[in-house]
């Protein structure tokens, strides 16, 4: 790395860069394609939702092998079309699975005809259960429902995050299926310290690195469609 940051194209599932030959990423925290098969769009940005979560997989493979450091976390943002098949890869791959969250929202379409998919899954794994950094006081902190004296107003949030980023939040660009930096900012905290690399093999719009960024750690950004290498360049250039 020349700089703080860097984004690349090409696919994780045959990234071999020798951006990070100095040093390991310290966390990998992605948000890869949900597989809808359908056409995203926002704006004059767009792209094919179809790559198979195989690829997807062997992506995150890559990326861990080649560039997670041994003290590292791995940590995927995901829906159930790739949640249930991502847990026992990685497993299988000499992982531990940590922990999970779910974040919820309010945006999306009203179903009719099945129940309604408004949540993601992030999971975060370790080479170990007795690896990898955790800062607690990362956590976010929600409204204590029962107030008690003695006690601060709020406290360490659940296992289940409610955010929701509107569609004319200043943050939001011009990219499909953006995610929101405030989902992203408590892993950064929590699983590394300033200066550490961070590294998302799919980086989409850049939030991921937008968060690292903010929060002094390094960032590499690697995806294989020229409008996110694009957009997210753009959006770091302006952090």
């Amino acid at each position: 790395m020349n700089s703080d940051w860097e984004v690349v194209a090409g696919y994780a599932h045959e990234f071999s860069s020798d951006m990070l030959l100095e040093e390991k990423a310290r966390l990998i925290f992605t948000d890869p394609p949900f597989g809808t098969g359908k056409m995203q769009k926002r704006g004059e940005a767009h792209y094919d939702d179809h790559l198979r979560n195989d690829l997807v997989l062997q992506g995150i493979r890559t990326s861990v092998n080649k560039h997670l450091d041994e003290e590292g976390t791995l940590a995927v943002l995901c829906d159930y079309r790739l949640a249930y098949e991502l847990v026992p890869f990685v497993k299988k791959m000499g992982m531990t699975l940590r922990g999970e969250i779910v974040w919820q929202f309010g945006l999306g379409r009203p179903r009719s005809s099945w129940w309604p998919n408004r949540h993601n899954h992030i999971y975060t794994f370790t080479w170990g259960a007795d690896t990898g950094l955790f800062d607690a006081s990362a956590m976010p902190r929600e409204k204590r429902l029962a107030p008690k004296p003695g006690y601060p107003d709020d406290k360490p949030a659940g296992s289940v995050w409610d955010y929701t980023m509107s569609n004319t939040d200043p943050e939001r660009v011009e990219y499909p299926n953006q995610k929101p930096i405030a989902v992203i900012e408590p892993f950064i905290k929590a699983h590394t310290n300033p200066g550490d690399i961070v590294l998302d093999p799919f980086c989409g719009s850049g939030s991921t690195g937008r968060a690292a960024l903010k929060h002094g750690r390094r960032f590499v950004g690697v995806d294989s469609n020229y409008q996110a290498v694009k957009v997210a360049t753009s959006n770091l250039i302006d952090q």
